[in-house]
């Protein structure tokens, strides 16, 4: 997706110095993704934060998000080896059969026994994926309620309740402000979180980790890379039809 269009979708959110510093940037691209924030900032009349904030309000996780999608807009791809195709379709056989196997009974127990249900995400590619999870359980009779990691904790400790589920999405299992989140709610609530294999934060913390495989494809000129995202949907695609099977079973039992 292009920075610009995420300015048209959050439009009403930005002010008039934000559409400012858009423009700026827009005009600007060479120096914005071959410099660091502090130093962008030191020679315009933008501050740091205002720059984040943008950022923020566009739904991206902060500067580096914003300055990669820069990049993409006007870059060239470079020294890509045609064997990923192959690799990248391993990894999503791969984690097919990883959540195809795996008995999500426990899950689904809690599932049933949850008064709320919870997601938790930040990014857009985060935000994209909620939806979609919500769209899905909201076809079997689930209602979710998406959260961003950025909004006030204390008004989400006010509504949650033991037991309720939280999902929670992050494509490193290492999102700052997803773990921060958690470790903020005041009640034992059921987590769930859905990230890349590997040795994170995020997996640690919750009570079922489902995961996938994914890997860098490659590089993008200087430090932008890029790992298939496709395996998320995947595992979402699959935990709604083994609850589904989960809850047909439980009927004829």
């Amino acid at each position: 997706m292009k920075v610009s269009d995420l300015v048209k979708e959050s439009y009403e959110n930005l002010d008039s110095k934000d559409i400012e510093l858009f423009s700026y940037i827009t005009q600007n691209k060479d120096d914005f993704v071959e410099k660091n924030l502090k130093d962008f900032s030191k020679n315009t009349k933008f501050s740091t934060s205002s720059i984040v904030n943008l950022a923020k309000k566009l739904g991206l996780d902060g500067y580096s998000e914003l300055k990669y999608l820069i990049k993409w807009e006007d870059g060239k791809i470079v020294d890509f080896d045609e064997n990923e195709i192959e690799f990248t379709y391993n990894d999503i056989l791969i984690s097919m059969n990883m959540i195809k196997n795996r008995n999500l009974d426990f899950l689904f127990e809690n599932l049933d026994k949850a008064e709320n249900i919870y997601v938790i995400y930040s990014g857009f590619i985060q935000r994209n994926l909620a939806q979609e999870l919500k769209r899905n359980f909201l076809n079997i009779g689930k209602i979710i309620i998406i959260i961003d990691a950025r909004r006030d904790i204390a008004l989400i400790n006010e509504n949650i309740k033991e037991k309720d589920i939280i999902f929670a999405l992050s494509f490193s299992g290492d999102n700052k402000l997803v773990i921060n989140f958690l470790n903020n709610i005041k009640k034992k609530v059921f987590v769930v979180s859905i990230t890349k294999l590997s040795n994170n934060k995020l997996s640690k913390i919750s009570d079922v980790n489902l995961n996938f495989i994914s890997h860098e494809v490659y590089r993008y000129e200087k430090n932008t890379s890029i790992s298939p995202v496709s395996q998320y949907y995947v595992i979402i695609d699959f935990l709604v039809l083994k609850y589904i099977n989960y809850k047909s079973k439980k009927k004829t039992s």
